[in-house]
């Protein structure tokens, strides 16, 4: 389970390109914190913090929805083994973060596991099928965040709104 894990921290999980503005609108691109953060109007210094708080808002209201096929899909070019790997004054690196996203993401993926230890199930198409459960609690999110600007535009001016909304029950 340990080099799974290793694996799947290489990978760079993909985004619906329909949710574009929300990532030009709510984060920065190659990271903004402090008061550059607040200067650009961003709430989350990297796409990478978006995407994360995206995909447990979608897991926490079971929010599972596939990217469709005939979407395109992009991503921010980060490896997930690099997201918050610095350490600030104002927060630690992510390390137990990617940890608990990776325990998730194995209690949400049909994945036999006793299949996969006896090699019967191949280690990277293992990780597709965790890669997909990322990116489909990643979009339920994002979903949830698009469809809480579209009933109320100013509702993430108000400081806690994000944790207020991922704190809701049944958001959707």
């Amino acid at each position: 389970m340990n080099n799974l894990f290793e694996k799947w921290k290489t990978k760079i999980p993909k985004y619906s390109e329909v949710h574009k503005d929300l990532f030009a609108s709510l984060s920065q691109k190659f990271g903004a914190e402090g008061e550059k953060k607040i200067n650009f109007g961003k709430h989350f210094s990297t796409n990478y913090e978006l995407y994360t708080y995206a995909f447990f808002l979608g897991l926490y209201n079971d929010e599972y929805s596939p990217i469709p096929d005939n979407e395109k899909k992009t991503d921010f070019s980060h490896h997930i083994q690099h997201w918050g790997s610095k350490s600030s004054a104002i927060r630690k690196d992510f390390t137990n973060l990617q940890e608990n996203m990776f325990i998730a993401l194995i209690a949400k993926t049909d994945i036999n596991l006793i299949d996969l230890e006896k090699g019967e199930l191949d280690e990277d198409q293992a990780i597709k099928l965790i890669l997909k459960t990322m990116e489909s609690y990643t979009n339920g999110g994002l979903i949830l965040i698009k469809e809480k600007l579209e009933e109320n535009p100013n509702y993430f001016l108000q400081p806690t709104s994000f944790l207020n909304l991922i704190l809701e029950e049944n958001v959707a």
